[in-house]
């Protein structure tokens, strides 16, 4: 048997030199890029998580709130502030006016007491609250669960105002013919009760994972912690209300979790023979726990392709190792290894440090491919971090003056930040504290800039509520916008419907306010429409998007001859109103800075 010549031995010689280090060069460069992959992974993962549960509270919440200021009427009415048939109508008004609540079921259990309160156009119904969500509303004012599948049920502890601890409430007559005031029993605990649709959740996750995901398999659930499906995307079996607690992801909780305690946990499992990577965090307020999870290979794919790359690299170093063994080892490993530092860099998100292009400029080899396959995908990592980045500044930073559909508009680049303006029809709401100057002067001024916070806040989340934008406050005064920056067909009507809610809220806080501030604050507001100029002014460096025109001076004319606790309307949006609220003439008035006089309505809330 012949040896091999020594013309064979120096090429394997070589190709031996050459390939064991781009072999260790692409092992480094997989392992490197696996952790920044998982790494990236596991953070959309958490970000996504932080969404489903944002969206699942917020639904929660957004009832919560119609419930407890439903509550709070009826409270008013058992401590003798306001009739029962008043606190019906009050009740009756405002679910008139909410988009997730149709009925809400006033119940006096131990009296054998109960009468639904629904929108005119509805028929829903609201079951009797179980004992255990009334004992928990006695406990914490406010009680939740899930009773079916889709369906969740709040109620709330109905407190006779001017009673500082728990107190029991009014309830409605068991069977009352609809429009009848319940009788407001001194003893009996009375509650409010409310579903939740949480089949919305469904479309919640669908949403979520076409704008994430696109295409790309993905699963997402919302469980209880009986271990039902509330809501899933993407599991197999996983209808409202089915029993998901064979899942394997459970596997992945410590032994013996208890949702009603933070819990969030990261990392893969196997699902009917296939490796999953995802993640579950708990939601305690609610006792429920949301999850993603989807196959590695998905999740990976990026990885399997740098996988593949690397595979060429090295069939290519192999051959030229085989024509010219000193070349490969000149032109392979020395990039090969820039290569892996590169990666390293990447992975360590040190975008200024990294220079693909150093010394392999013009090269056009797989090695070439794979360094900017490389450059590509470190430009998109810093790309989208830097947009995740940037929207989260944005969205915290208009978020203190926008409504969430506004913001989310902007951060899309649905409206421009530059400076200019347009024209456009809106709708100008001031609302100012009528005195607000003498009750300023004989009180403390810390009191009553916590005053005027408590009163600001509130007027802000009524503003966002009905798709407002607050355009700035100016001492005890607020401006306030619809129809821009996105226009808004029903600008009038959100206008007066909001003005309605601001009086609504005073009613229930004057009260709270007199007893830790010895104030009652009355608020004045003028309410017009028309067409303004709307944009950013200022400079480059400082600017505020704001409206100018003669609807804003009109505005602020009628907020400033308005009585206290009174609501005064212009014409114009009079017009574009309709006869949706109920708005009384006042005849002609002469407003200051204008030569013609002024048509005025005032505005009586129900």
């Amino acid at each position: 048997m012949r040896a091999l010549s020594l013309k064979a031995k120096a090429i394997a010689l070589f190709a031996g030199i050459a390939l064991v280090p781009v072999a260790v060069a692409v092992t480094l460069l997989a392992d490197v890029n696996r952790r920044a992959v998982r790494t990236s992974e596991e953070a959309l993962q958490a970000a996504i998580l932080s969404e489903v549960a944002s969206v699942s509270i917020q639904l929660v919440r957004d009832v919560e709130s119609d419930v407890v200021a439903a509550a709070a009427i009826f409270g008013h009415a058992a401590g003798g502030a306001i009739r029962d048939e008043d606190a019906v109508a009050s009740v009756r008004a405002l679910v008139a006016t909410r988009a997730l609540v149709d009925a809400v079921r006033l119940e006096v259990p131990d009296a054998g007491i109960g009468t639904v309160i629904r929108k005119a156009s509805s028929g829903a119904d609201v079951p009797a609250a179980p004992a255990a969500l009334r004992r928990l509303a006695d406990e914490r004012g406010v009680g939740f669960g899930v009773v079916g599948p889709a369906r969740g049920l709040l109620v709330a502890r109905v407190r006779p105002s001017g009673e500082a601890g728990a107190a029991d409430a009014p309830a409605g007559a068991a069977d009352a013919p609809a429009g009848a005031a319940p009788p407001s029993p001194a003893g009996p605990a009375g509650y409010v009760v409310a579903e939740v649709a949480l089949d919305a959740l469904g479309r919640d996750l669908a949403a979520i994972a076409a704008r994430r995901f696109g295409g790309r398999e993905v699963r997402l659930l919302i469980a209880g912690h009986d271990r039902r499906a509330i809501a899933a995307f993407g599991v197999p079996g996983a209808a409202p209300g089915a029993d998901v607690s064979a899942l394997p992801l459970w596997g992945k909780l410590p032994l013996g979790a208890v949702w009603t305690d933070k819990i969030s946990v990261l990392g893969p499992h196997d699902e009917g023979g296939q490796r999953m990577i995802g993640a579950i965090e708990t939601l305690p307020d609610l006792g429920w726990a949301v999850a993603i999870w989807r196959p590695e290979p998905v999740a990976f794919a990026a990885l399997d392709e740098m996988r593949r790359r690397g595979l060429a690299v090295a069939a290519g170093a192999l051959v030229l190792a085989l024509v010219l063994a000193v070349f490969t080892a000149r032109h392979v490993t020395r990039p090969v290894l820039h290569l892996v530092a590169q990666a390293r860099l990447i992975g360590a998100r040190r975008w200024r440090e990294i220079a693909l292009g150093e010394g392999l400029r013009g090269r056009r080899d797989e090695i070439g491919e794979l360094a900017a396959s490389l450059g590509r995908m470190a430009a998109d990592l810093e790309q989208g971090e830097a947009e995740i980045a940037r929207e989260a500044k944005l969205r915290g930073d208009l978020g203190r003056f926008m409504d969430k559909a506004v913001v989310d508009a902007i951060v899309r680049g649905e409206h421009p930040l530059a400076l200019g303006g347009k024209r456009a029809a809106v709708s100008v709401l001031f609302a100012d504290v009528v005195g607000f100057t003498p009750l300023a002067e004989s009180r403390e001024a810390e009191r009553m800039v916590a005053l005027l916070n408590e009163l600001f806040s509130m007027l802000t989340e009524i503003v966002f509520r009905h798709g407002g934008t607050v355009d700035k406050f100016i001492g005890d005064c607020v401006m306030a916008v619809w129809g821009a920056p996105l226009a808004q067909a029903d600008h009038a009507r959100r206008a007066l419907a909001a003005a309605e809610d601001m009086m609504r809220f005073l009613e229930t806080a004057n009260e709270e306010w007199r007893e830790r501030y010895d104030v009652e604050v009355r608020l004045g507001i003028g309410v017009n429409s028309g067409e303004a100029i709307v944009g950013n002014v200022g400079s480059d460096k400082r600017m505020e998007y704001t409206v100018i025109g003669d609807v804003v001076n009109v505005a602020s004319r009628l907020e400033a001859i308005a009585a206290p606790n009174q609501v005064l309307v212009s014409e114009a949006t009079r017009s574009l109103a309709g006869d949706a609220f109920p708005l009384r003439a006042l005849g002609e008035r002469n407003l200051t800075g204008r030569k013609t006089t002024t048509a005025v309505y005032a505005l009586d809330p129900d």
